[in-house]
């Protein structure tokens, strides 16, 4: 009788507690949250959602031309693995450009996108067209994508960038928040100018200078501070302004709109001791209040402070995703700082590239010039198909001989001999330039410096 087989060892499954696992798998959906929504890269400044949309407007007529918000929605759905109200609800949000919204949009728009007054009257995404802005153009993200890397969309049929690399670090120039699971990031705006002398202050003595936060058009009251704990929080008030002995309320703190100001407004006149007897709402697309005091009271601009006390505090949160894809809490200046670095390592590369280009330039302008020279456009005819053709270039050391055997007969003359001695010497000159920039780190940081001071004198002349 055969020996029976012994059955293999059983399998058994690693023990652990549900606690744990619960935790792990807590662990696993916050992050992807984190990195799939919420919380922006450091050094495009970008959500996901966000990268989406300006990736699918640059491949669509939307790089130039306005398109209805809906269609672009849709297109960017190509990228974007969620629902068409989000993506047109974000669109919408980059192209408003009123106060404590964009500073700097990204986005262009035509059609109402709503207003500090009441931020949430966006049209219907059927009635509003959108188009990458000038800004985003000049800003670099775009000129930076032959040198970017790319990962395979959610279905896997198109490639999207892993984040776009500017000028400067767009991060800090619009408002930004973001609430996922365990974690949030409360970015304010900050102005260019200011930015960017930051950065020129990195670049030469590798200490940013510091940042307060900066909205365009806001003249109320602000304040940028530590709190007990250490952690700085930006505080926003109202603001006023006089003309022909009448006082007007001009300007709410952050978060508020129309509504909340006239329920505040109410509130003091009903107070017993207020000296606020009435107002009269002027509000168009910005605020604009008369305000009219009890008889014999006029107020100085202490009395307006302390009568309209009521503020609005931020408690501000740097978390971003950093180039090494980590979660970490930064300051503005860290950023600024962890961004120079990177933009550095991010031009070689593109210079590397750029030499690679020139240098085959030169090549192939060199072997154009012993083509005519050495009259191979007279031996072709001897020759019995391209192929042939091609195997004695080869033969000859020649390196382009696909190139050269498919060139058309009017660049065989010597005029062409002279254009491309010509180029040579372009070409020449370039690759010395580029290889300077990478190997001189002097040379490559007064590159940086003169782009964002160009891109200073068109977007934020004279501190504008």
């Amino acid at each position: 009788m055969a020996a029976k087989t012994p059955s293999p060892p059983r399998k058994t499954t690693p023990f652990t507690y549900f606690s744990n696992q619960v935790h792990l798998d807590q662990q696993k959906y916050s992050r992807y949250v984190c990195d799939s929504r919420a919380i922006p890269h450091e050094t495009d400044g970008l959500k996901p959602v966000q990268r989406r949309i300006l990736w699918a407007m640059w491949n669509s007529s939307s790089r130039n031309n306005f398109t209805k918000t809906v269609k672009m929605a849709g297109m960017a759905m190509a990228y974007h693995p969620h629902g068409d109200k989000s993506i047109q609800d974000a669109l919408s949000a980059m192209a408003q450009k009123f106060t404590f919204a964009n500073n700097y949009p990204l986005v262009a728009g035509e059609g109402t996108f709503g207003d500090v007054v009441d931020p949430s009257a966006v049209a219907s995404p059927r009635y509003t067209e959108v188009r990458i802005s000038d800004f985003a153009k000049d800003v670099g993200f775009f000129e930076s994508l032959p040198d970017i890397e790319y990962v395979a969309n959610y279905d896997e049929t198109e490639d999207e960038p892993t984040f776009f690399v500017g000028k400067i670090p767009v991060i800090l120039l619009n408002s930004i928040m973001g609430i996922a699971t365990g974690f949030r990031t409360n970015i304010p705006g900050h102005k260019l100018g200011d930015v960017i002398d930051s950065m020129i202050e990195c670049l030469k003595k590798g200490k940013p200078k510091k940042l307060a936060p900066w909205y365009r058009g806001f003249r109320g009251f602000q304040e940028f501070r530590l709190n007990d704990d250490g952690e700085p929080v930006f505080s926003t008030g109202f603001g006023f302004s006089r003309a022909e002995g009448k006082v007007f309320l001009t300007d709410a703190p952050q978060n508020w709109n129309r509504s909340k100001v006239v329920d505040y407004l109410e509130s003091l006149i009903d107070s017993k001791d207020n000296v606020l007897r009435d107002y009269t709402d002027y509000c168009t697309d910005v605020y604009k209040f008369e305000l009219a005091f009890k008889r014999g009271f006029a107020p100085t601009d202490e009395n307006l402070m302390k009568l309209f006390s009521r503020l609005n505090n931020e408690s501000l949160v740097y978390n971003v995703i950093t180039t090494e894809g980590r979660l970490e809490r930064q300051t503005p200046e860290s950023i600024i700082r962890r961004f120079c670095k990177y933009r550095k390592q991010h031009l070689i590369k593109r210079f590397k590239r750029l030499s690679i280009l020139e240098r085959e330039k030169i090549d192939k302008n060199t072997e154009l010039i012993r083509f005519i020279k050495e009259k191979w456009n007279h031996k072709v005819t001897s020759i019995k198909s391209k192929s042939s053709f091609e195997d004695q270039l080869k033969k000859s050391n020649f390196k382009y001989y696909e190139w050269l055997a498919g060139l058309p007969v009017y660049r065989m003359t010597m005029d062409e001999v002279n254009k491309c001695e010509e180029a040579i010497v372009e070409a020449k000159n370039q690759f010395k330039y580029f290889q300077k920039l990478i190997k001189e780190d002097r040379s490559l940081t007064q590159f940086m410096i003169d782009e964002i001071k160009e891109l200073r004198e068109k977007w934020d002349p004279a501190g504008s």
